[in-house]
């Protein structure tokens, strides 16, 4: 995810110039996980407005998003380290999220997927 001063713009840059298809805001890249090669996964790509408050506390110009096996207990092992933990755990039927900050400012987001449900809502072909 990164902050864009066009955000419509870009997504019709990157789809016209790299092929890259648009599925409403964001992009979503599907791949095969490695250890059960009958299962997909989803990366999602996505510009915000440059004024979004999306990104806060962060003042950077991007946030990464990755996907854990389970939320909840690493939520709790990162506050018993320390480290800063930004808002609750929030849930969806395509996943749970909550979001953390790193030691240079940056937020990130932590994404605990439902890959199904996420691939329905996305129209996404492929297994689950």
């Amino acid at each position: 995810m990164f902050k864009s001063e066009n955000r419509k713009s870009i997504l019709e840059w990157y789809s016209k110039r790299l092929g890259i298809s648009i599925v409403g805001k964001s992009v979503v890249f599907q791949w095969k996980q490695k250890d059960y090669p009958n299962e997909f996964g989803h990366t999602v790509w996505a510009p915000f407005n440059r004024v979004t408050k999306y990104f806060h506390p962060s003042e950077k110009d991007f946030m990464i998003n990755y996907r854990v096996d389970d939320l909840e207990a690493l939520i709790k092992q990162l506050k018993n380290e320390g480290v800063e933990i930004v808002g609750e755990i929030e849930r969806y039927d395509y996943g749970k999220f909550d979001w953390i900050m790193d030691p240079e400012g940056n937020k990130i987001e932590l994404w605990e997927p439902n890959d199904e449900v996420f691939r329905r809502m996305n129209r996404i072909e492929g297994q689950s």
